[in-house]
């Protein structure tokens, strides 16, 4: 891959530190995706809605007691598009 097959969508900062939040654990539910990465319930629901709708993200909600609780992991195809993405990034930058 070349600097031009970057994804610019995912290079978006937002979208970037989820996914390399994601990329670092198992899952994670909200609430340790907002500590990490700095961003709001709103746009943390916008951005994995729309990385869901990509297939980057499998979005599990359980009952815990009586609440909800949302939990998201990277899919397979996430995890082959974020490695890919770092690689490009790392061969662009010469290491």
């Amino acid at each position: 891959m070349k600097y031009h097959d970057l994804d610019s969508h995912l290079l978006a900062p937002k979208r970037f530190v989820t996914l390399a939040h994601l990329s670092q654990v198992e899952q994670a539910d909200y609430p340790a995706l907002q500590e990490s990465t700095g961003i709001s319930t709103p746009d943390l629901s916008k951005i994995i809605r729309d990385l869901e709708d990509r297939e980057l993200v499998v979005v599990i909600k359980q009952r815990k007691d009586r609440y909800s609780h949302t939990v998201v992991r990277l899919s397979p195809e996430g995890q082959k598009q974020f490695g890919q993405l770092l690689r490009t990034l790392n061969e662009t930058a010469g290491k």
